[in-house]
């Protein structure tokens, strides 16, 4: 496991079951998060947004303790390295969020 301190730019809770009788559920939070781009290849310079699933979307309420003016934040994401024995992908296994601000009434 690997941990990396990541700016969420936004999120959005992902819940359903599609009509297609194949038994899938889909249920995450995509996390947009901005990476930076690999510079290695002289190709390429600043950052690029990823989306990481973190799941299920009932943590989407950990998220709506901000406000959108709050955002970006930055987060600790733990991830965990699968594969398909094709592809590697990254697999959000928990998220350290900041403190929310307090309200100002």
């Amino acid at each position: 496991m690997h941990t990396s301190k990541v700016k969420i730019l936004g999120a959005k809770a992902v819940d359903f079951k599609p009509d297609d009788k194949s038994g899938r559920h889909y249920d995450h939070v995509a996390l947009y998060c901005e990476i930076p781009m690999d510079l290695s290849q002289g190709t390429a310079i600043g950052n690029g947004c990823e989306t990481f699933n973190w799941q299920d979307s009932s943590n989407m309420a950990q998220l709506r303790q901000f406000k959108q003016k709050d955002f970006p934040i930055e987060a600790d994401i733990t991830f965990d390295m699968v594969t398909t024995g094709k592809a590697m992908k990254y697999v959000v296994v928990d998220v350290k969020l900041p403190t929310p601000p307090k309200s100002l009434m």
